[in-house]
């Protein structure tokens, strides 16, 4: 079958490769539609210990059961469902956690090996292309889920990044009933967020009550600790840099909390799937042919493109 392979060190190569072969409770995905992740390209870009080649990446994954038909989005995140933390609700920090692209081979391809309880229905009539949406919004979903259990209501929620993961989380924000700005250096994601109904702006300027850094670098969130109240909470989802880029001493005077979070359990997917449903996503997303997925993922490293998330479609051969 046609992939868009990780074949070496800032190489992608489009190859014919063996079909997956799945394992005791796994079936067959033909997979329809596959998005790129940041997180995808910043593991490219830096290279990542996680991602070792050759490797299939491509984590945000709707396709068909091929032993049933049936339409489904994946959930990527494969934990044990047995250890102390599985058993306690927190799957996504499973131990022996594996993620689909990562870890195993990915959706940039035509076919996927996934086990079956990672598969989720789709609701009757939802495209492909719009599940695949599922995955990001989980995220965010969860992130603001954690920061819930700290402060139940903020009232002014400031996000820093307005990619698709940040998008995804001033929406959810703004469903809590928070007042959300969103900020970006690039004019064209901030368009994107204020027709998503987000207040869009260059900085984050003011106090408010939760802070969510959706890029990840020292900087960012250097930023963000910069507007964050006291008492306030971040939130860290970005995976830009490993620099925490904080003044702790100020953290520790204005009872500042600082939450990193990383991915969702099956309720969040849940909710990001039934979210991809109802918001209007009119003009975010691009869609490519993975016959494309090479120069798509290489171009996608010189800066973000005018759509908030690409998403490459196989069909045909590379």
């Amino acid at each position: 079958m046609q992939a868009v392979v990780y074949t070496a060190p800032l190489t992608l190569e489009c190859r014919d490769i063996a079909e997956p072969e799945p394992a005791p409770g796994e079936v067959l995905v033909d997979v329809r539609a596959v998005g790129i992740c940041g997180s995808e390209l910043e593991g490219f870009r830096s290279q990542s210990p996680f991602r070792v080649p050759p490797l299939v990446m491509g984590h945000e994954i709707a396709g068909v059961r091929t032993d049933t038909g049936a339409p489904v989005a994946v959930n990527p995140l494969i934990s044990c469902h047995r250890c102390d933390l599985c058993l306690r609700g927190q799957a996504n920090l499973c131990r022996s956690r594996a993620l689909l692209g990562v870890h195993r081979p990915g959706g940039f391809a035509a076919r996927v090996a996934v086990p079956e309880h990672a598969l989720h229905p789709l609701p009757d009539g939802m495209s492909f292309e719009r599940a695949a949406l599922a995955e990001p919004l989980a995220n965010a979903v969860h992130a603001i889920r954690l920061a819930q259990q700290l402060d139940p209501q903020p009232r002014t929620v400031g996000v820093i990044g307005a990619g698709m993961l940040g998008l995804a989380l001033g929406i959810v924000a703004r469903r809590i009933g928070a007042e959300v700005s969103i900020c970006d250096l690039s004019e064209e994601r901030l368009a994107t967020a204020e027709r998503a109904g987000l207040h869009a702006v260059g900085a984050l300027e003011g106090e408010f009550d939760l802070v969510v850094d959706a890029v990840g670098s020292a900087a960012t969130r250097q930023a963000g600790m910069t507007v964050l109240r006291p008492g306030g909470t971040a939130v860290w989802l970005g995976l830009h840099g490993p620099e925490a880029g904080i003044d702790a001493l100020a953290l520790t005077r204005f009872e500042q909390r600082v939450l990193g979070t990383f991915a969702y359990v099956d309720r969040d997917f849940r909710a990001g799937l039934a979210l991809a449903t109802e918001i209007d996503v009119d003009g975010w997303v691009a869609l490519r042919p993975l016959a494309e997925g090479v120069e798509t993922f290489l171009g996608l490293l010189d800066g973000p493109s005018a759509a908030t998330k690409t998403v490459l479609i196989p069909t045909g051969d590379c």
